[in-house]
């Protein structure tokens, strides 16, 4: 069924503080970013996005029609990336991680979940290159999906309460102190996010415009936008083509 408001509010008041801890761990991580330090994965571009972490995450929980529990356990998941590996968020990972965090939260924990290509298309990238990016996140946290309900508990009063009325003194679980943005003027269409560039020697950079989007979980007609999943839910909107520049 549709989100009540109460619930798309709880999912926007999620994502932008998500965006706020992320943005605060890749300032933090910028200076060491500038001097090389940093070991370079196939997270990373080519150069920095030119779409925000929180337009971006926008965008992603706009289309991809998860729960706001995935972000939740995206949040997890990349905080087992970052203490298993000692990784570290930067401009040029950070939306790579994202969705590919959120991407494995949804087919882990929501019943009915959208494939690789159309996250592909969702997330700037090629589909061959989101195949790729979701078994690399998987090896390095182990494969390590499962979270224990304290667990999820913990890292959803910290969201929650932050989004809400955070305290300036308390610290992020993620050894981040995050306080919620402005809510940003609410817009009819997200930004679209140019296809990222990758350190791949993949001869094509820009996302296929022949992917297919109809293996997910509750297929329907997509001549009849009108039409209604098999249980009841009304599909969202295709996401937009994204713009034909290299980042």
């Amino acid at each position: 069924m549709e989100n009540t408001p109460q619930q798309t509010s709880e999912g926007t008041a999620v994502v932008r503080v998500l965006a706020t801890v992320l943005e605060r761990l890749v300032k933090a991580n910028a200076d060491l970013s500038i001097s090389g330090q940093i070991t370079v994965t196939k997270f990373h571009a080519l150069k920095a996005p030119g779409i925000s972490i929180l337009q971006y995450l926008e965008r992603i929980y706009k289309y991809a029609s998860c729960s706001t529990e995935c972000f939740i356990l995206a949040l997890i998941y990349i905080d087992r990336l970052i203490q298993k590996h000692n990784f570290l968020l930067t401009e040029l990972n950070v939306h790579r991680v994202v969705i590919t965090s959120v991407l494995l939260a949804a087919k882990f924990f929501d019943d009915a979940y959208y494939n690789n290509a159309y996250y592909a298309k969702v997330g700037g990238v090629l589909v061959s290159e989101m195949n790729g990016l979701e078994v690399e996140f998987l090896f390095r946290i182990n494969f390590s999906l499962h979270v224990k309900p304290e667990e999820f508990a913990k890292y959803q009063a910290e969201l929650v309460s932050h989004a809400v009325g955070p305290d300036p003194e308390r610290a992020m679980v993620c050894t981040q102190e995050t306080q919620p943005p402005a809510a940003p003027a609410e817009i009819s269409q997200p930004p679209s996010p140019q296809p990222m560039s990758s350190q791949s020697t993949s001869p094509s950079l820009s996302p296929r415009n022949d992917c297919a989007y109809d293996a997910v979980a509750y297929p329907y007609n997509h001549t009849r936008p009108d039409t209604q999943w098999a249980n009841g839910r009304v599909p969202i909107v295709r996401p937009p083509d994204l713009q034909q520049h290299p980042w």
